[in-house]
């Protein structure tokens, strides 16, 4: 299972659509992907809507990021965890100085993955 992939939402960083990211994964065997945008949620729906498409079983998340810096990628376990991710990643988005803390919030029925290192 793939665990951090990126569409062309991921301002920046990704290049690909959302169903063609589906495609590419079927193609290599996948039968479940974590899509975890960096610092957005915005190519979930599609995701959702196309991953029956292709038989592959999505989970979603995000990858929180400082520009380059990976600080951490957060994945829902349920819709409910979803909706406290989006609100957890919303309120950075609006503050004054959009900063992601080294350490993630604790939000129930969701898994939260480190790097093993910083980027350099």
């Amino acid at each position: 299972m793939y665990l951090n992939t990126h569409t062309y939402y991921s301002l920046r960083y990704g290049t690909i659509p959302p169903e063609a990211l589906l495609q590419q994964a079927l193609s290599c065997g996948v039968t479940a992907m974590a899509l975890t945008d960096i610092n957005s949620t915005s190519a979930q729906l599609d995701i959702v809507r196309f991953a029956k498409k292709y038989g592959i079983k999505p989970v979603l998340g995000v990858d929180f990021r400082n520009g380059a810096q990976q600080q951490f990628v957060m994945l829902a376990q349920n819709n409910n965890a979803l909706q406290q991710l989006n609100k957890y990643l919303s309120k950075m988005l609006h503050s004054n100085k959009f900063i992601v803390p080294e350490r993630a919030k604790y939000i129930p029925e969701t898994f939260v993955i480190y790097p093993f290192q910083p980027s350099i």
